[in-house]
């Protein structure tokens, strides 16, 4: 009976499963996390306009395979994850792409870039400001990605799934007035509308 009890004990009678937790948890630790930029990570944007985030990330431990992107106002309360107010996020990195970034020395390159294009649904995600939305709403918060961890190309059939994880920069989205030159049209059309009405009065 007492050597049974001294298997599962560790130092002075410390349980050894939890010695063996706190193991892993160090060693998971000892993973080193990926590092995201946002290109740019500060947006502006009029009503009804759509803009988005570029990325690199960059890598220094296995394989990481990203699986979903969310704009977040209190990333800070994951997994719960508020909504922006100002408009609607559209995830690109996992709906439209598979990124997959692999570690120094590995067969994949170990940094990912990707401009933002709203065409080729490129980047991280787009940002469709509401056309109600109020004018100098600032959403400010954080892009969050999670992704999955492998020892070799999570494409190769002999990968092992390691883990997952979560990477976040800070992100922010203001609502603005349209640039003057983007008025212009709506100028000529409204001046060319005042000018058929004076010239229906006079005739």
């Amino acid at each position: 009976m007492k050597e049974n009890r001294a298997a599962t004990m560790g130092y002075k009678g410390f349980p050894m499963m939890w010695f063996l937790f706190f193991l892993g948890m160090m060693a998971a630790s000892i993973e080193a996390a990926p590092i995201l930029t946002l290109m740019p990570s500060d947006l502006q944007g009029f009503r009804s306009s759509t803009v988005g985030w570029g990325f690199t990330i960059t890598n220094d431990g296995n394989y990481i395979e990203i699986t979903s992107a969310q704009f977040c106002i209190n990333p800070q309360s994951l997994p719960a994850c508020a909504a922006p107010a100002g408009g609607v996020f559209n995830d690109f990195i996992s709906n439209f792409n598979d990124i997959i970034v692999g570690p120094p020395g590995g067969t994949l390159p170990s940094s990912v870039s990707q401009n933002f294009s709203l065409a080729s649904h490129t980047g991280i995600g787009s940002f469709a400001i509401g056309p109600l939305s109020p004018l100098f709403t600032l959403d400010t918060g954080a892009i969050v990605l999670t992704y999955n961890i492998t020892d070799r190309d999570p494409l190769d059939p002999n990968a092992v799934f390691v883990g997952s994880g979560v990477i976040s920069a800070n992100a922010s989205v203001l609502v603005t007035l349209p640039e003057p030159a983007a008025m212009l049209p709506v100028g000529v059309v409204l001046v060319g509308i005042g000018v058929a009405l004076g010239k229906r009065r006079t005739s």
